[in-house]
């Protein structure tokens, strides 16, 4: 073993030095027990073994958390160091590599999932006779999960890519260290039972305004919420369900009206429902968080590909 490697293991555990570069971001043991998903007692120990094996204290406790000394500035310096060194070997090896022939795990939105998903993986797993390149084959794993829950499994490592969704007037999700990915818009619909609609009165939220509604997730609960009351009414909200199919059944069955967004009708199209453009609901953005270091995997790439395929296809939006 070179010196170089011998002094450097002798000098203690490497992760303890990323441990003390989150501790000193955080800026209290506490903060950054949180962050990490650790107990403080156990981050109190690392610290302590960690000041053990460099003979030096790093910072100082006070009450209002921690004061790095000297030599706790120096430490992070190269704790920062460390940590883009392992960002930038997982980096390298994803674009050599790609995932290693490892699943790729997806997490979406139910709509999205039933949806452009689903169709996308299948042109994955049939190939496409049009794209003689489009030969390379990938596993896939999927998760429903609604956005909030998408991006909080993808921030822990728990899945490679969460696909979202934020209305038009909203800031798209965000999250440290991911790549952001557009994959075009998804047109929200009116929908209202046929027989409350035979004369096509219906062009605008406030001809709804007295109806009973149908809810989706929270988020899209959310949004009708805020669209009505931008209309000038209060929603009176009878039913909620995030299923997609349940939400047509009830609208068909003249139990209420609801906003849905196009993807979410593709696959589960229901009779007896008008499905009413009304530009003052405008639309929602679909879009694909991924690692900055996966986002050139060719594993990734070719379903984001498969999926703006998809998108820019019209026969797909005329289903």
């Amino acid at each position: 073993m070179s010196q170089q490697f011998d002094h450097a293991l002798t000098t203690g555990d490497p992760k303890r030095l990323l441990l003390f570069g989150a501790v000193a971001q955080a800026g209290s043991l506490g903060a950054a027990a949180r962050e990490i998903g650790w107990s403080q007692p156990a981050l109190s120990q690392h610290m302590s073994a960690l000041e053990k094996d460099l003979g030096v204290s790093l910072f100082d406790r006070t009450p209002r958390g921690i004061v790095l000394t000297t030599a706790g500035q120096l430490a992070l310096i190269r704790a920062t160091e460390v940590a883009a060194s392992v960002t930038g070997l997982r980096r390298d090896l994803a674009t050599a590599f790609g995932l290693g022939g490892r699943n790729v795990r997806l997490a979406g939105f139910p709509s999205f999932v039933i949806g452009p998903l689903a169709a996308a993986l299948g042109t994955l797993e049939t190939g496409d006779d049009t794209r003689p390149d489009n030969v390379t084959r990938h596993s896939y794993e999927v998760v429903e999960a609604e956005p909030p829950e998408a991006l909080t499994l993808l921030e822990n490592g728990a899945i490679d890519v969460a696909f979202v969704f934020h209305h038009e007037d909203e800031d798209p999700p965000q999250l440290d260290n991911a790549t952001v990915v557009d994959l075009g818009e998804d047109r929200l619909d009116l929908l209202v039972p046929e027989r409350w609609n035979r004369a096509g009165q219906i062009h605008a939220l406030t001809d709804v305004a007295e109806l009973p509604w149908i809810m989706g997730c929270e988020r899209c609960r959310s949004t009708a919420e805020r669209l009505c009351r931008r209309a000038g009414f209060e929603p009176r909200t009878r039913h909620i369900t995030d299923n997609p199919g349940a939400i047509q059944a009830l609208v068909s069955n003249s139990l209420g009206v609801a906003l849905l967004p196009q993807s979410a009708r593709r696959t589960t199209a229901v009779e007896g429902i008008a499905a009413i453009s009304i530009p003052e609901v405008g639309t929602r953005r679909i879009s694909a968080l991924v690692p900055t270091e996966l986002a050139t995997a060719g594993e990734i790439t070719d379903l984001l590909d498969a999926l703006r395929t998809l998108n820019d296809d019209p026969q797909v939006h005329q289903r």
